[in-house]
């Protein structure tokens, strides 16, 4: 795994993994909704299921500290609940586009050995019959 990983992110891979971080990481200390659209769109498709993540992410740290500090202001519990989020908000866009990476590679893979192999893709539509 850890050798898939390397070999996927190296070069314009890294740089690309880079972006998405830093465009995470504005969006986190900003809170401008722009950084979170580019980073958004730099991950698509793997930042769909990024999103998901994001909500149940926040909705577990948000009842983690209600459940530890049950007489915290409401004050207290959002600015809790933003320090515990956001390195899991940069960690999942991250994740997403390592995933993206993950998915170029298999699918070139796939289409080089189609290539040697002579077979041609079938379209989208064919049934294969």
């Amino acid at each position: 795994m850890k050798t898939f990983v390397r070999e996927t992110v190296s070069g314009w891979r890294a740089a690309y993994v880079a972006a998405v971080i830093a465009a995470a990481c504005g969006a986190q200390v900003t809170h401008d909704g722009r950084y979170y659209l580019a980073a958004l769109v730099l991950t698509l498709p793997s930042g769909v299921g990024m999103i998901a993540g994001v909500y149940v992410a926040y909705g577990l740290v948000e009842q983690l500290v209600t459940f530890v500090q049950p007489g915290m202001s409401p004050d207290h519990v959002n600015s809790w609940v933003f320090a515990l989020t956001a390195p899991i908000n940069v960690a999942l866009l991250a994740a997403a586009a390592i995933g993206n990476l993950a998915l170029l590679r298999l699918f070139s893979d796939e289409m080089r050995a189609r290539r040697r192999s002579g077979r041609a893709p079938r379209p989208s539509g064919s049934s294969g019959q």
